[in-house]
């Protein structure tokens, strides 16, 4: 009976420790739209910046300002500005380079900045489409305020 009792426990913790955990394998599951597919290497992606609505923290300047910078912030080189009204905006960025993305909202006479950085790049799929293709990821960058002070 002691033997039977040591052999469970050794099948229990053989299976506890030998599955290995699926979220690895989920971050690099990509849902691809084929009809934004192309059989020739982009050069460019197209990006959507996801934005907060200013309106829902209290009285605000309906302009967010949004900002591309070439590299990290603090390189200061400036690619592109962009004002808008609206919860999303999209801009062209060159596949494989860094860029870093602010927006500022001025909300209740107080400036708030969101930051985030994004790397366009480019992979292919020979299987998920009718025919081979070519696809950029990530195709979104979130810019939306959680709260503020």
């Amino acid at each position: 009976m002691e033997a039977f009792k040591i052999f469970v426990i050794f099948i229990a913790f053989t299976l506890l420790f030998s599955c290995e955990s699926d979220e690895g394998t989920l971050k690099d599951i990509t849902f691809i739209n084929c009809d934004e597919c192309t059989a020739d290497e982009p050069l460019r992606a197209e990006i959507s910046i996801k934005l907060a609505d200013p309106n829902k923290f209290g009285p605000a300047d309906n302009i967010v300002l949004v900002d591309v910078y070439e590299g990290n912030l603090e390189d200061e080189v400036l690619f592109r500005s962009i004002q808008t009204s609206s919860g999303e905006t999209t801009t062209n960025l060159t596949i494989n380079k860094k860029y870093t993305v602010t927006a500022t909202y001025y909300i209740n006479n107080k400036t708030y900045i969101a930051v985030n950085s994004i790397t366009p790049r480019v992979k292919y799929t020979e299987s998920s489409c009718e025919a081979p293709c070519y696809y950029t990821v990530p195709k979104s960058i979130n810019l939306k305020l959680k709260y503020t002070k």
